[in-house]
């Protein structure tokens, strides 16, 4: 269940000069949504914002009741080809409750309410969130695709990763349906050991942000992407990501490879908030949304992991022995250090 509603914060960050109200008590609806095929429930953020010209914004901000509506009728419409096929209700949870607990800052960290589903998306429908106030008929509404499942050609399961000195690794995938932009985290583990205490083994792993914004030349899919991942960069990556101890030794293990691909109206609003912070930063800035009657992101995404490549000897032999990892103490491929 990944569609923790992070962005909220930086998307709150950028709406304390946008969301001014002129009007006593008109409230603005601001929603943030992330729909993954490929997940197991989807979380639906849906906030209140507005101003009350007799209280200050800072109380308001930990008050639940001023960011939060009673009651919402909210639900996801399926749609294929033009037509409604299928209505799905979502439930208003207590993310703190599903493991999503809201950092403490300026606004009220309890209760954290999101609208849940665990109905299993179709990929090959699009969806349109309908929100109600069932008090005065107000709707929001958005509609997205869904992005599809992909392809990764390489790294394999069956090939043991070779990262020599010197060379490159190629990454490569088959791009998503209705996906656009594309990122990469390298993860490796590696399990540590201590010379003054033989029964300490420890579990560990490192990750490794390769790229966040690949984009594909369209969202129809089944285009060929490729990365090249430079060897060279991963041991000085190593060796400021882990610290040196003189009495831990380690032993690679193997490495995921962890793709997320997010569909157009999401890089959009992220292009859209990354050229907000050149000249006009620290200014009233316009607002990226694609909410009608409200603000904020009503998009898709997708994540695939590619688990349990193992490093070829050569690599591992690398890694313990070059001057720049050296000193991280790992294990030689036969199982001893480094002489």
């Amino acid at each position: 269940m990944r569609n923790a509603p992070i962005a909220l914060l930086f998307l709150f960050s950028a709406c304390s000069t946008d969301f001014a109200v002129t009007t006593d008590w008109k409230d603005v609806t601001v929603v943030y949504g992330l729909l993954d095929a490929g997940d197991t429930a989807q979380y639906i953020k849906i906030n209140k914002a507005f101003l009350d010209p007799q209280t200050n914004a800072l109380q308001l901000a930990q008050n639940p009741d001023s960011l939060y509506y009673p009651y919402l009728d909210v639900v996801l419409e399926e749609i294929s080809n033009g037509q409604t096929v299928k209505t799905v209700p979502l439930n208003r949870v207590d993310g703190n409750l599903e493991g999503y607990v809201k950092d403490s800052g300026i606004f009220a960290s309890s209760p954290n309410y999101l609208y849940k589903t665990t109905e299993k998306l179709n990929a090959a429908s699009s969806y349109r969130l309908v929100i109600t106030q069932p008090d005065n008929g107000k709707q929001t509404t958005s509609t997205s695709p869904v992005v599809d499942d992909f392809s990764v050609i390489r790294p394999t399961p069956q090939l043991k990763l070779n990262l020599l000195p010197g060379f490159k690794y190629n990454i490569s995938w088959v791009s998503a349906r209705d996906g656009k932009v594309y990122a990469l985290t390298f993860r490796f583990y590696y399990t540590e050991f201590r010379f003054s205490d033989p029964s300490f083994v420890e579990q560990k792993f490192a990750d490794w942000v390769l790229f966040t914004s690949e984009r594909a030349p369209n969202t129809s899919g089944g285009v060929n992407m490729d990365f090249d991942l430079d060897a060279d960069l991963f041991y000085s990556w190593l060796r400021s990501a882990l610290p040196e101890n003189p009495d831990i030794y380690r032993q690679v293990g193997k490495a995921d490879f962890l793709f997320s691909v997010g569909g157009e109206v999401l890089d959009t609003y992220k292009q859209v908030f990354l050229a907000q912070q050149g000249l006009t930063s620290g200014q009233s800035l316009p607002t990226y949304t694609n909410i009608e009657n409200g603000l904020g992101l009503f998009s898709t995404r997708y994540h695939k992991t590619v688990a349990g490549i193992s490093f070829e000897n050569r690599t591992i032999d690398s890694i313990a022995c070059l001057p720049q990892t050296r000193q991280l103490n790992f294990l030689r491929s036969n199982g001893t250090l480094c002489p």
